[in-house]
């Protein structure tokens, strides 16, 4: 008989495990830190898109398949810039680097390692020993790791031109390379 108030709860013990990874297992099973919890949500996006990816590559031959990833997740990342900079915009505030890192730096501090290393007004450096969603490419295997690079080389500057273009994003290290992502803002 199952205890439903024990932390050891099984309903499905032969294959809970094939529908759920590690990560959400044990939000299941535990109170889990919040780290955990990015770290799931981020292992959970990471599969997505590389399947998703991985069947785009599969169907339009690597090329072709890798240029469509990359227009998307630039048209994706540059949409949710622009519905950011909108949002800002009804509640008054300015599209400016420091009011976005001052939203959404906490969310980074949760469950990524690192930060500001350099703060410029018109140069900024952004270091991460540790981010969530590279881990999951990584822990996915070097395919994974190889596609997850496509949507990390595109992302950040795609959202900036979206949400303020005078700013522009370059990637100079990834985690896959370099074992620190360090990403750069440059103001036109």
């Amino acid at each position: 008989m199952i205890d439903a108030t024990t932390k050891d709860v099984y309903y499905y013990p032969n294959c809970f495990h094939k529908f759920f990874p590690l990560t959400l297992r044990k939000l299941v099973m535990s109170q889990p830190s919040r780290r955990e919890i990015m770290d799931g949500f981020e292992a959970a996006r990471a599969r997505t898109f590389y399947f998703m990816a991985k069947a785009l590559i599969d169907e339009l031959g690597e090329e072709r398949g890798r240029e469509v990833i990359r227009e998307t997740v630039r048209e994706m990342s540059k949409s949710s810039g622009l519905a950011t900079k909108q949002r800002y915009e009804e509640e008054g505030k300015e599209n400016t680097w420091e009011n976005h890192r001052a939203e959404n730096g906490p969310v980074y501090s949760v469950a990524w390692i690192g930060g500001t290393t350099k703060n410029e007004p018109d140069h900024k450096i952004i270091e991460y020993t540790y981010c969530p969603l590279g881990a999951a490419f990584t822990r996915m295997g070097k395919e994974a790791e190889e596609i997850g690079d496509i949507y990390c080389s595109v992302t950040d500057d795609a959202f900036w031109s979206g949400f303020n273009p005078d700013w522009r994003v370059t990637r100079e290290k990834s985690f896959s390379h370099d074992g620190v992502c360090r990403l750069v803002w440059r103001r036109d």
